[in-house]
């Protein structure tokens, strides 16, 4: 049985010598850094890497053995793991679920009073049965859940209810965030774009909370909660459980939480698929409504056809949207690498123009936000980055665009950020220029980054938030366990008007079949 090093070493520092010790600990770990909140030992998935070492007699013998150990301990006890009787989970993570299910519980059992006239209101304002659903939940309860895909007018109904929350109370707090800064400068976009202003704007969750310079943590908190009367926050399935954990302990009970998001996108890179779990709590059903109508897509819609595909696991049906072919839609089930960079180079071929023309930067970032290549491995992104470099190129050249890999709070740049290389007018030299709030723009030298990497193409997973004109998939060339059902949906949804989709009909058949699951006992935890 091969337990890592850091699993054993972590055994014998908390007091556990024993094999069942270490592996109780590896078990733990190794589904954590997999995405997953705990491991479920009642499925053949919560036993890892480990599963075909393990017969029925000898799980059972195993999982007898979790109580009697000095690390592992029941929900009240001090010890690093926690057993519950079928999910092992460590002590933090059990906390955190913990704390995620009582806060949304507590507001989710207060109602709140609707006048006959609000119910009037919503009526007139709302010829859609799902925002006007959507609407009344807001209004009338301290939780609202808003899943829903692009185009389904999640922002235009969120624009109608801060006015009628305004309406009641003209002194209203109200704060918006959302994972990633690329996602909550559109949401400020979007809602300025409808008539509604919010003096704080829209910020990053970890912005919101105040993260500390060093990364260790939030100045907002239980002790010094925000200062807000309706917190909204966009792209909701981004948020792992640690960082929904943060987030509504730092929320005063009085507030509202609104919670706008798409059940059936990937997961947040981190532990926890919270969104998707609360909004599948039968407990919390009266808090939640999904949005079906899209606005963008029509009927005939490739993208929106073969987007209903996905989500119902309809393989077949969905090569045969792919078959048929559509506007805004097209398939390359056999193409080759050096083609697919030869359709990179054409899809940013008007940016690439512009970067040449010495274009302003912002025309240059209109351009280049116009398009964008997903695929779904790190390893093709890499690929596809290097061939946009220059052979023995000693840095990047002009018109390079970089993604921050790391947060960086003195810089106030975050994870999934993106800045193009450009010429400082200032001084002429060679720097990275990102995009701030209300379109100002920030010059950096390359040499403060401590953590980049080319953007030309990125995973799916880094793309969420972000919509694009265009959009090139990549797929890999064998079936994989990251390219799921999930991950097509998301990378297919990042597209306004037109997606390539690049993958064999036997990819695509296995990853439609394929489910991206993350275990977890939040939706249990909320039914009990």
């Amino acid at each position: 049985m091969l337990i890592s090093s850091i699993a054993r070493h972590l055994a014998e520092n908390l007091g556990g010598e024993e094999a069942e010790a270490r592996l109780a600990l590896a078990l733990a770990c190794e589904l954590t850094q997999a995405g997953h909140v705990c491991a479920d030992l009642e499925s053949e998935a919560g036993w890892g890497p480990w599963a075909d070492e393990f017969d029925l007699a000898a799980r059972q013998r195993f999982r007898a053995r979790l109580p009697e150990l000095a690390i592992v301990g029941g929900p009240k006890e001090w010890t690093p793991l926690v057993w519950d009787g079928r999910r092992l989970y460590l002590r933090r993570y059990w906390d955190y679920e913990h704390r995620i299910a009582a806060d949304v519980l507590a507001r989710a059992n207060e109602a709140l009073p609707l006048s006959e006239a609000y119910e009037a209101r919503l009526s007139q304002l709302f010829t859609n049965a799902g925002q006007r659903e959507a609407a009344k939940v807001a209004l009338s309860r301290r939780l609202c859940l808003v899943s829903g895909g692009p185009g389904t007018g999640k922002t235009t109904t969120l624009a109608r209810i801060i006015g009628l929350l305004r309406e009641k109370d003209p002194a209203l707090r109200i704060r918006l965030a959302a994972p990633t800064g690329k996602a909550a400068a559109r949401m400020g976009e979007a809602l300025a774009a409808a008539g509604v202003v919010v003096e704080e704007g829209a910020v990053t969750v970890h912005r919101l909370l105040e993260q500390r310079a060093d990364g260790s943590g939030f100045a907002r908190h239980r002790e010094r909660p925000l200062a807000c009367d309706l917190l909204v926050v966009d792209e909701a399935s981004m948020i792992d459980l640690s960082l929904m954990a943060h987030l509504v302990d730092a929320l005063p009970l009085h507030a509202r939480l609104v919670l706008l998001g798409d059940r059936d996108q990937l997961a947040a890179v981190e532990a926890g698929a919270v969104f998707a779990d609360l909004c599948e709590s039968a407990r919390l059903a009266d808090c939640v409504v999904s949005l079906a109508t899209n606005f963008r897509f029509s009927a005939e819609s490739g993208i929106g056809r073969l987007a209903m595909c996905l989500r119902a696991g309809e393989c077949a049906a969905a090569l045969e949207v792919l078959t048929a072919g559509a506007d805004d839609l097209g398939w390359q089930p056999a193409g080759s690498f050096p083609e697919l960079i030869a359709a990179a180079r054409q899809g940013y071929a008007d940016y690439l123009q512009g970067v040449a023309a010495g274009l302003p930067p912002e025309k240059l970032f209109a351009r280049f936000m116009r398009f964008r290549v997903l695929c779904a491995h790190r390893q093709d992104v890499a690929a596809l980055n290097a061939a946009f470099m220059p052979a023995d190129a000693p840095r990047p050249p002009l018109g390079t665009p970089l993604m921050v890999t790391r947060n960086d709070p003195l810089l106030r740049l975050f994870n999934g950020d993106i800045g193009l290389i450009l010429a400082d007018p200032a001084d002429g030299e060679a720097k990275v220029c990102f995009l701030g709030e209300g379109g100002a723009l920030r010059w950096v030298p390359l040499s403060r980054l401590s953590a980049w990497e080319p953007a030309w193409a990125m995973t799916v997973h880094k793309s969420q938030g972000s919509e694009f004109e265009r959009v090139l998939l990549y797929l890999p060339a064998q079936p994989s366990a990251v390219t799921t059902r999930e991950l097509v949906y998301t990378g297919l949804t990042r597209a306004r008007r037109r997606v390539e989709l690049w993958a064999s009909p036997s990819v695509l058949r296995a990853a439609i079949a394929r489910r991206s699951l993350r275990m977890s006992g939040l939706t249990e935890r909320l039914a009990r």
